[in-house]
């Protein structure tokens, strides 16, 4: 956000008038031009893994979602954002296994039983379910997931994923070309899918759940061409019959023979893109869109969060796993002085910033999330201590630092800087705020550019090794600030070859005792995620490492 910063008592009316005007914005538009009727009855005795309950499930409707800009891409392996992400999750592919109930781990989806994993931990044999279908009706086979995968890995594809799939025997030499297939691939039937890892990985059966690992149906990729990021042939419970660029909607239909038997319920997704986000609070109220894809972003999490009985009808708080933080370019030689890096976490009010987002995130000055599965925090989070802040730029020789701050569009960093701006400046730190569009901050942070950002992370593999592997370990694929602690790289390498979930924890907590005295970045926030849906949508659920399952979505009064 560009020009002065705001004064506290400025922001303080700002804060003020947009809950107070909340009432007036939602109330402007009450009409519903699209009257929920109740389907008929559904028997449903289970749906696939992940939360919700079937008691009262009703069939039929349509379920519209807004979204701000257009996916990427609904190819599996080059879609990330997150209306890519969720499309690639819950609506039209289905990988092996998938997150159980609201915090649970892996659960069988499109694999009949959970692997059955070698004495040594490397080698993973993997039943298929034998009613899965593609969505042009053939049968999903164990050499699907050998191909799918094998093209994840190849260099002329250049999709993102394929490094997370690097623990596979001989995948390295694949994608650099050296081998001819993947050693550590093989269908030993139909129906039988053996994995064989190049070392022991405690992230392995949650890598198995990301919709990157989801079987695709060669001959489709071979006759779709570049349309298969369009209108890709998945197994999801949705099948797309429509995707209309110029008029930014595409349609999904119920897919008949997905392998989830009564599911899903509803009939139709649309999803619509290039709502703004005023918009698109407006059109919720109103009736013309049922669900936010994104949930509800800072500006929109005031207006209808002030009024209980707004926030009761529209918001529906969801737990994930998240932290924002602010990367610290190591290449500015005032920055690779520890000393420096700690006085900037100690000069930051986390609770004064975090009453700018309005519940979307919580102050936290640790680098891992709050609550991690089975996870002990030796940890001693960084709080509000200007004086030290001040003692330790005196002792490291600084006396006035100046940096540089690129700035993105992404909410709530155009605010969040303002007031990071006014707080850094009271113990001797100038930043200066350089705003640009989204695509542009993107690109020259990636070529480590800007001495400090915001950035954050969902965790999809629902471990604390996979913010340390991408963001704090010396090769990280999103360590773009030249960070390297041999110790984190050690440690972090031990806890992924661990074979439980607890003893890869008990390293991790030393890595974050680590990080937390190293303080190669700012440590800010613990993320919430408030999604937001009209109160006909019933039994409306999501997690944040998929986003939401439309397959036990009903209509209804």
């Amino acid at each position: 956000m560009a020009g002065p910063l705001h004064t506290p008592t400025r922001r303080q009316v700002l804060a003020t008038g947009t809950a107070a005007g909340a009432g007036v914005l939602l109330s402007g538009c009450t009409g519903d031009p699209r009257p929920a009727r109740l389907g008929p009855v559904a028997h449903v005795t289970r749906w696939g893994p992940g939360p919700g309950d079937p008691a009262g499930a009703r069939r039929g409707g349509k379920v519209v979602t807004a979204w701000t800009t257009e996916a990427q891409s609904y190819d599996p392996a080059i879609g990330w954002d997150l209306h890519s992400w969720e499309a690639i999750s819950t609506v039209l592919h289905s990988p092996l296994y998938s997150y159980d109930g609201q915090n649970g781990g892996p659960a069988p989806l499109a694999a009949a039983a959970l692997p059955k994993v070698s004495k040594d931990g490397l080698t993973y044999t993997i039943a298929l379910r034998r009613n899965v279908r593609f969505h042009n009706g053939r049968p999903v086979t164990a050499q699907d997931y050998v191909e799918s995968w094998t093209r994840v890995l190849d260099p002329d594809v250049a999709s993102w994923a394929g490094s997370y799939l690097f623990g596979i025997e001989g995948a390295h030499s694949f994608y650099e070309q050296k081998a001819e297939k993947v050693s550590g691939l093989k269908a030993l039937d139909s129906h039988t899918l053996r994995i064989r890892l190049a070392e022991p990985d405690v992230l392995m059966l949650a890598l198995l759940c990301q919709p990157y690992t989801a079987a695709l149906p060669a001959e489709e990729i071979r006759r779709l061409g570049s349309s298969f990021g369009r209108t890709p042939v998945g197994t999801g419970p949705f099948r797309i019959t429509r995707y209309d660029g110029k008029g930014q909607r595409a349609t999904f239909q119920r897919f008949e023979k997905y392998f989830w038997p009564g599911t899903p319920l509803i009939d139709t997704v649309e999803y619509r893109w290039g709502i703004d986000y005023a918009m698109q609070s407006l059109q919720l109220n109103g009736g013309s869109v049922d669900v936010l894809g994104e949930g509800l972003v800072s500006s929109q999490a005031a207006r209808f969060t002030a009024d209980p009985g707004i926030r009761e009808k529209f918001v529906h708080p969801v737990p994930i796993r998240g932290n924002q933080w602010l990367a610290l370019n190591l290449k500015r030689p005032e920055l690779r002085d520890r000393r420096v890096r700690q006085a900037l976490n100690w000069a930051v009010d986390r609770e004064q910033l975090m009453r700018v987002t309005f519940g979307l995130s919580d102050p936290w000055g640790c680098p891992f999330p709050k609550n991690l599965d089975r996870y002990q925090r030796t940890a001693k989070p960084y709080t509000y201590d200007p004086d030290r802040a001040r003692a330790l730029l005196r002792e490291a020789g600084v006396k006035r630092l100046k940096l540089d701050f690129p700035l993105g569009t992404q909410e709530p960093w155009p605010l969040l800087s303002q007031v990071l701006q006014q707080q850094l400046a009271e113990v001797g730190v100038d930043i200066d705020l350089r705003p640009m569009g989204q695509p542009a901050f993107d690109q020259i942070t990636a070529k480590g550019e800007g001495d400090m950002y915001g950035s954050r992370l969902y965790l999809s593999l629902n471990s604390a090794a996979e913010m340390v592997s991408s963001n704090y370990t010396s090769d990280g694929s999103y360590n773009y600030t030249g960070y390297k602690n041999q110790r984190v790289d050690e440690l972090t390498a031990k806890a992924r070859r661990s074979r439980t979930v607890e003893g890869a924890n008990s390293l991790l907590a030393q890595v974050e005792e680590e990080l937390v005295r190293d303080a190669p970045a700012v440590f800010l926030a613990n993320m919430n995620f408030l999604g937001a849906r009209r109160p006909e949508i019933h039994n409306y659920q999501m997690r944040g490492e998929t986003g939401t399952y439309y397959d036990r979505l009903w209509v209804g009064r």
